[in-house]
């Protein structure tokens, strides 16, 4: 299929380095690329790195990237050799706009969707490093901070979990109250597609069982969400469940 009238079609990129060059925009953003040739292939663009150009810093046309989220573009951006040029803007509530020099020297932009807010839930703890044992044993999450005072705790590289120090103030001062531990508050984990190996664990784990593993609703009273759960309780006394997909449990009429 030809390209459309109009339509921008190739790239070349001033380098100073390409093999660095080429490696931040890899890392920074998925490009396909080929070191032999220099060249590149982007989502709806294909281009090569040249060292007979000079790099055009802010002086020039702006290309702007799409970016799937923010914060962990721009760290793999300022890790790669980039420099970010001052704070993200909001561009009419929908997208965020940021500016950056990549390696080169090259001034480019970054745009981000605005997301939806989103859960992320933190509960302060006896132990961190315990605790974050516990739910990357009992659940498969990934620590992405780790030490004795804060975690911070993935599914499939997105926040599910935070854990604080009951003790450490930081910033904000003690977080962990004097009362009952999580009064009223249950840790929901739903959408769990090996729950059998999740029941398993917490067996391994000793986890105090809370409610036994039962459908939602009971055998017998329709579909209703139509799953499976496992109440427990967590190293701090907090109550967990785990959940399996709705319909995992479906009752036929």
């Amino acid at each position: 299929m030809n390209p459309r009238h109009g339509q921008i079609g190739y790239l070349q990129l001033p380098a100073v380095d390409v093999a660095r060059s080429a490696a931040f925009y890899e890392t920074v953003f998925g490009w396909s690329v080929d070191l032999a040739s220099g060249s590149f292939e982007a989502p709806g663009m294909i281009g090569q790195w040249t060292t007979e150009r000079a790099p055009v810093g802010d002086r020039g046309p702006v290309v702007w990237v799409c970016a799937d989220q923010l914060q962990p573009t721009l760290g793999r951006a300022v890790a790669g050799g980039g420099q970010v040029r001052g704070r993200p803007w909001l561009d009419n509530g929908e997208r965020w706009l940021v500016e950056l020099d990549d390696p080169a020297g090259n001034r480019i932009g970054v745009v981000a969707p605005v997301r939806p807010a989103q859960p992320q839930t933190m509960i302060a703890v006896r132990d961190v490093e315990a605790s974050s044992r516990w739910y990357q044993h009992l659940l498969g999450l990934q620590s992405d901070h780790g030490g004795p005072h804060y975690e911070r705790l993935l599914a499939g590289g997105v926040l599910v979990l935070q854990l604080h120090d009951r003790e450490t103030e930081h910033h904000h001062g003690r977080i962990g109250g004097d009362g009952e531990v999580g009064n009223g508050v249950l840790l929901w984990f739903g959408e769990v597609s090996d729950f059998d190996d999740v029941v398993a664990r917490a067996r391994e784990l000793g986890a105090a069982v809370a409610r036994p593993p039962h459908r939602n609703p009971p055998e017998g009273q329709g579909s209703g969400p139509g799953h499976r759960e496992l109440w427990v309780k967590d190293p701090d006394g907090y109550t967990v469940v785990v959940a399996s997909p709705d319909g995992e449990a479906f009752e036929p009429a």
